[in-house]
């Protein structure tokens, strides 16, 4: 009996030694290196987000209900849009958008509920994000978004845009008179009639100040008192304004009100005086 024992055990021992060479000679496939990693699939509805093909967050259509930006979805060292390659986007089709912010240079990038409660991609145009309105690009029931950032550290360098970010609709303005205090919220601002930026050859769009001032039932004024969220000031006297001097503001892709008063130079116009966030006009008879 101990003869058979010690034969069995061989033979069980033999077994195993052959199934770990087995092993070593049939090892497991791995991805070739530099492929991306594949995402199990979403359900529908949930949408996972990728920086440089690392997992960063994971967002359902609740999530999206008051249609956020992007890039404040990810976190904060790949918020700074300059600096992003590409975003890629897959659900009912793949697409990828190479060089986003040279194509859309004024827009921004956010999700958004589509339809039979997917999650939708779009570039919009910040006034239209605002009025929850139309994007210039547009994909569908998506399932996976991948933003590629810049590896060679050459691009985005002078791009601010990774600061206080505010929902544009919910921008307001205050405008102060003698008769009292006026507020035009982002409903009345983002439903006037824009034109094109002075000397601009883009799809930048903002308003006149005096379509703003008309809008708040301002006719006349002698000087106008601008001020900005951080308390910056800028006076602004009528016999100032000629047909060479426009005062105008633009809804930046921050979201705020940004006003800049230009001035004819040659054929274009240059820049004279800015405040970057708009807040209130104070109105001098």
């Amino acid at each position: 009996m101990r003869t058979h024992a010690v034969v069995l055990a061989l033979v069980l021992f033999g077994c195993d030694g052959k199934k770990d060479e087995e092993t070593k000679l049939n090892p497991e496939p791995t991805p070739p290196v530099g492929s991306s990693p594949t995402a199990p699939p979403m359900p529908v509805g949930t949408v996972q987000l990728f920086v440089d093909d690392v997992a960063v967050a994971k967002v359902d259509v609740a999530a999206v209900k008051d249609w956020p930006r992007l890039d404040t979805l990810l976190p904060e060292g790949a918020r700074r849009l300059g600096k992003w390659q590409a975003i890629a986007t897959k659900g009912a089709k793949t697409a990828e958008l190479n060089k986003p912010f040279e194509t859309y240079r004024d827009y921004v990038p956010a999700l958004f509920p589509g339809e039979s409660g997917t999650v939708s991609f779009g570039m919009f145009d910040p006034v239209e994000l605002g009025k929850r309105g139309k994007p210039a690009l547009r994909e569908d029931n998506i399932n996976e978004l991948r933003v590629k950032l810049d590896a060679s550290g050459m691009r985005g360098g002078n791009d601010h845009a990774s600061g206080e970010v505010i929902d544009p609709a919910k921008v307001e303005l205050v405008i102060k008179t003698t008769a009292g205090e006026k507020k035009l919220t982002a409903v009345q601002l983002l439903e006037l009639t824009r034109e094109v930026v002075p000397g601009g050859g883009g799809d930048a769009k903002g308003w006149r100040l005096d379509t703003i001032l008309t809008a708040a039932g301002v006719t006349s004024f002698d000087k106008l008192m601008l001020y900005d969220a951080g308390g910056t000031t800028l006076p602004l006297e009528k016999k100032d304004l000629d047909a060479g001097t426009i005062p105008f503001v633009k809804l930046n892709r921050s979201g705020m009100l940004r006003f800049r008063l230009y001035k004819k130079q040659g054929e274009g116009f240059q820049g004279a005086g800015e405040l970057k966030s708009l807040v209130r006009i104070d109105i001098v008879k």
